[in-house]
């Protein structure tokens, strides 16, 4: 091959004389646009969460409140002891409810320890919403005859609410609070440090309250923060 005809070669391979292809200005602009809705977007959200947005629903009137009930100081559990309170304020009949209840177990509580609220149905069982110190949740149907010693004794509300591990629950040392709303008609919903959780078909008869168990082998301090229902 001659000079001229290699140079020609070198021309035709090296393409670094070829301008590279740039795009087009809308795509830049749409881009840029697209960017900044996302931002805002998420400015709006994190505003609506910090104004409540993403907080449990609530009736609107207070019906009764306490921070001491069903006990003024923090009360110790013995191991594997239970008990039950009824709340001195039943639930408006047929009104949409709220009702809450904050507690706390105390840092060095044996994690088998466990509490949660109950609902009286109309047939007179009781169901109940329970955590423990485990990191643990639960939703129990208990007959109206007799109240069993060990939760344990009454069935799961579904399969999926016996004792199954919750990573909302928070463990001894830090308070937990659990709130249930007739969402509709004959439907209550559980949500446990604000977060929504399931529903039960339930028809409350009125009385409602709180459970308690202690741990398996040590006692464990349980410290009943706040207590409240509220209807519209």
């Amino acid at each position: 091959f001659s000079n001229d005809h290699f140079s020609n070669s070198i021309r035709n391979t090296d393409k670094s004389h070829i301008e590279r292809a740039r795009p087009p200005r809308w795509l830049w602009h749409g881009a840029l646009i697209a960017a900044v809705l996302v931002g805002v977007g998420a400015l709006l959200a994190a505003a609506a969460i910090a104004l409540g947005a993403a907080d449990p629903p609530r009736a609107e009137h207070s019906v009764w409140e306490s921070d001491a009930w069903p006990a003024q100081e923090t009360v110790t559990l013995a191991p594997r002891e239970t008990g039950w309170a009824e709340a001195p304020v039943p639930i408006p009949s047929g009104a949409t409810f709220t009702l809450s209840v904050r507690a706390r177990l105390a840092g060095d509580a044996d994690p088998g320890a466990a509490w949660g609220v109950w609902i009286e149905a109309a047939d007179g069982a009781r169901i109940v919403y329970a955590h423990s110190g485990e990191g643990y949740t639960t939703t129990r149907h208990c007959p109206p005859e007799t109240l069993p010693t060990a939760l344990e004794d009454c069935p799961a509300l579904r399969a999926e609410w016996r004792w199954t591990a919750y990573p909302r629950v928070r463990p001894p040392g830090e308070s937990n609070y659990v709130a249930l709303h007739r969402e509709r008609p004959e439907h209550v919903r559980l949500w446990l440090n604000g977060e929504r959780l399931g529903i039960t078909a339930l028809d409350p008869a009125g009385a409602w309250g709180v459970w308690w168990r202690g741990g398996r082998d040590n006692p464990s301090a349980l410290n009943w923060e706040r207590a409240a229902l509220y209807q519209d």
